[in-house]
C-alpha cells in the first residue's frame, strides 16, 4: 500500500510523521522534566515524585528517543511484524512467559519487597485473612514501635486497648491475595492479574476492531510498556484495578441480563480492592451509556444489583469494622462511643465527610502542574508512541460505541484527579492512570489492524514496540533494583538463620519508617520496630525478650539476636 498523498501532491508517511512527533514530545518531555524538577539543583528523597522524575524519567525518555529513531531502520521491522502476527492467533503461551518473567522480576528486581505502606498494607492485611481473621493481633505495650506515629489511623488502624490490627483500606486486593498469602506465595498474585489482563487486553482489541490481529497488536504494545510490566512486580493494587475494569469493560460489550449482573460484580470487587475513586471514574461512561439506551432503567438496575451485595458487605461493612476499631482513638468524634448505633452511623458519616473533605479540593496551579508531570510519567513509562497511536485510534474509532467508551474511561480518569490533592508519590509510571491504562494499547490496535494502514506504519510501530520491550524494560528493571535495593540497604544486615529484633531510627527524608514491617501475628523470626531511642529500646527489650544480645549498631540501626 503506498503512503496516503498530500492535497499538494507530496506523499504523506504517517510512519516518519509518528517518529517526528514521538521526537518532540521526547524532547519537550525532557526539558519540562528538568524545569519541574529545578535542575541542576540536588534532589532529595524526601521529594520522592520530583526525585523519580529526575532519577528516572529523564533517563527513559532519552532512551524512548533512540527507540524511535532505530525503529527506522527496516532489517528490525519483519521480525517483529512476524511476532505480532502469532500473537493474535494464539495469545496464551505469550500471556504464560509474560506471566514466569514478571514473577521473577517480584523476586529479583523488585526484591519482593513492598516500598511503601499502600502496599505494605495489603500484603498484611492479605496475611491476616489467610489466617481466617479480620485484624491481626500485637501486644499492646508494643504498638509504638510496630506501627509508625505517622502511618497510625492514616494507613493502619489499631485498637491500644486491645492491641487488634487490621489496614484501613478496602479489602478487595487483600482477599485476593489471601489465597497466595496462605500458600507462601504473594509474588505470583500480581503477575498472574497482569497476564490475564493481558489476555483481555487482547481479547478486547480483536473484538472491537473485527480483527484477529489487532489482537496481537494490543497485546504486544502492553508488553512493551514499563508502565503494564513494572506494575505487575509490585504489591500495589494497580494491577487488580486493571484486569477487573478490563473484564468490566467485556462483560458490557453484549449487555444482556446475565452479563449486566456479572458486570456489577467485577465492579464491585473493582470498587472495594482499596479504595473506590479509580472504579468509579473508569465505569462512569459505561453506567451513563447504558442508563440511556432503550431499556436503560432496566438495564442500570440490574447493573447496580450486581453491585450491591459485596458493596455493602466487603465496602461499608470493612469501613464499619475499622471504624469501630479505631473508636477509642478518634477522640474528635462528634458523638460518643457509648454504644448507640445512631452514635456510631453518625459518626462513620462524619468521618466519611472528613475524609472527602481532605482528599478532593478544586486544581491550584501545582496540582495541575503534578497531573502534567503524570502525562509525561505515562508517556515515558508506555511502548514508545503509544500514547500518540491511542489517540488516533480513539479518533478513528469514535463511532464504535465500545471504542469510544473505553477512551471515555481513560480520559475520565485523568479529570477526576485533577481534584485529588494527593501525588501518587512512589510507585512505577502513571499510577493513577494504571485502573484505566489498558484503553491505550487497545486503541492503539486500531489503528494498526485497519486495512487502510500503511505497511510502513506498521512495521515501524511493532519495531519500536520490540526494541521498547527490549531496551526500555531492561533500563526500567535496572532502575527498579537498584532503588529498592538502595532502601533495604537503609537498614542493618539482617542475621542469617537467627530469630531477632531489628530497630529502625526514623528518617523522614528517606522514609525508612517504611521498612518497619512485620507478620500480623509476629510470627516471623525477624521482627522490625521503629526505634524510639536506645534507652526506650533497651527497656524493650530487656522486659520482652530478656536474654536477648544486641550484635549490631550502626547509624541504620540495632539488632538484637534472640535467644
Amino acid at each position: 500500500m503506498l503512503p496516503a498523498s498530500r492535497a499538494d501532491g507530496k506523499a504523506f508517511d504517517p510512519k516518519l510523521a509518528l517518529a517526528a512527533a514521538s521526537i518532540g514530545i521526547g524532547l519537550a518531555s525532557i526539558a519540562w522534566l528538568l524545569d519541574f524538577t529545578r535542575y541542576p539543583y540536588a534532589l532529595a528523597r524526601q521529594h520522592v515524585f520530583e526525585y523519580y522524575l529526575r532519577t528516572q524519567d529523564v533517563a527513559g525518555s532519552a532512551l524512548l528517543l533512540a527507540v524511535v529513531a532505530a525503529a527506522l531502520v527496516p532489517a528490525l521491522q519483519r521480525p517483529a511484524l512476524a511476532l505480532v502476527s502469532r500473537l493474535g492467533r494464539n495469545p496464551w503461551p505469550f500471556a504464560l512467559a509474560v506471566f514466569v518473567l514478571l514473577a521473577a522480576g517480584t523476586l529479583l528486581v523488585q526484591h519482593n519487597h513492598a516500598l511503601t505502606q499502600d502496599d505494605y498494607q495489603a500484603l498484611f492485611q492479605s496475611r491476616v485473612f489467610a489466617a481466617g481473621r479480620l485484624a491481626g493481633q500485637y501486644p499492646p505495650d508494643m504498638l509504638d514501635f510496630l506501627i509508625p506515629f505517622n502511618y497510625r489511623d492514616r494507613f493502619v488502624v489499631a485498637s491500644s486497648a486491645t492491641g487488634q490490627v487490621a489496614s484501613n483500606y478496602w479489602p478487595g486486593f487483600s482477599a485476593i491475595l489471601a489465597p497466595f498469602s496462605l500458600v507462601g506465595a504473594p509474588w505470583a498474585c500480581n503477575p498472574l492479574l497482569a497476564a490475564l489482563s493481558l489476555v483481555l487486553i487482547g481479547r478486547l482489541a480483536a473484538r472491537l476492531a473485527g480483527a484477529e490481529e489487532a489482537g496481537g497488536w494490543a497485546m504486544l504494545l502492553a508488553a512493551a510498556s514499563p508502565q503494564f510490566t513494572a506494575s505487575a512486580i509490585t504489591y500495589f493494587s494497580m494491577s487488580a484495578h486493571l484486569a477487573a475494569n478490563l473484564a468490566f469493560a467485556w462483560l458490557l460489550l453484549d449487555p444482556s441480563p446475565r452479563r449486566l449482573l456479572l458486570a456489577g460484580l467485577v465492579g464491585s470487587v473493582a470498587l472495594v480492592l482499596h479504595q473506590p475513586v479509580p472504579h468509579l471514574l473508569f465505569a462512569a461512561p459505561w453506567a451513563v451509556w447504558l442508563a440511556l439506551q432503550p431499556g436503560g432503567r432496566r438495564k442500570f438496575l440490574l447493573l447496580a444489583a450486581g453491585y450491591a451485595p459485596l458493596v455493602l458487605v466487603a465496602g461499608f461493612g470493612w469501613a464499619l469494622f475499622i471504624r469501630r476499631l479505631q473508636s477509642a482513638s478518634l477522640w474528635m468524634a462528634p458523638y460518643p462511643e457509648d454504644g448507640n448505633l445512631l452514635h456510631s452511623l453518625a459518626n462513620f458519616v462524619w468521618l466519611w465527610q472528613m475524609k472527602l473533605g481532605w482528599a478532593f479540593r478544586l486544581p491550584h496551579e501545582y496540582l495541575l502542574k503534578l497531573r502534567l508531570a503524570e502525562l509525561v510519567r505515562l508517556w515515558a513509562w508506555a511502548a514508545a508512541g503509544l500514547p500518540l497511536l491511542a489517540a488516533a485510534g480513539w479518533w478513528i474509532a469514535r463511532r464504535n460505541v465500545p471504542a469510544r467508551l473505553l477512551g471515555l474511561s481513560f480520559v475520565c480518569t485523568g479529570l477526576g484527579y485533577l481534584f485529588v490533592v494527593y501525588q501518587q508519590g512512589h510507585g512505577w509510571g502513571a499510577r493513577y492512570y494504571h485502573s484505566a491504562w489498558g484503553a491505550l494499547p487497545v486503541l492503539g490496535a486500531m489503528v494498526l489492524a485497519r486495512k487502510e494502514t500503511a505497511p510502513s506504519l506498521r512495521g515501524y510501530v511493532a519495531a519500536a514496540a520490540i526494541g521498547s520491550l527490549l531496551f526500555a524494560t531492561a533500563l526500567r528493571a535496572w532502575q527498579i533494583r537498584e532503588d529498592v535495593g538502595g532502601q533495604l540497604a537503609r537498614r542493618p544486615p539482617l542475621l542469617a538463620d537467627a530469630r531477632q529484633v531489628v530497630f529502625i531510627p526514623f528518617d523522614f527524608h528517606n522514609y525508612t519508617a517504611d521498612l518497619v514491617q512485620n507478620d500480623p501475628f509476629l510470627r516471623s523470626p525477624v521482627i522490625t520496630l521503629l526505634s524510639q531511642g536506645s534507652l526506650a529500646d533497651a527497656e524493650l527489650m530487656r522486659r520482652r525478650y530478656p536474654g536477648a544480645k544486641l550484635v549490631v549498631n550502626d547509624r541504620r540501626g540495632q539488632i538484637w539476636q534472640l535467644p
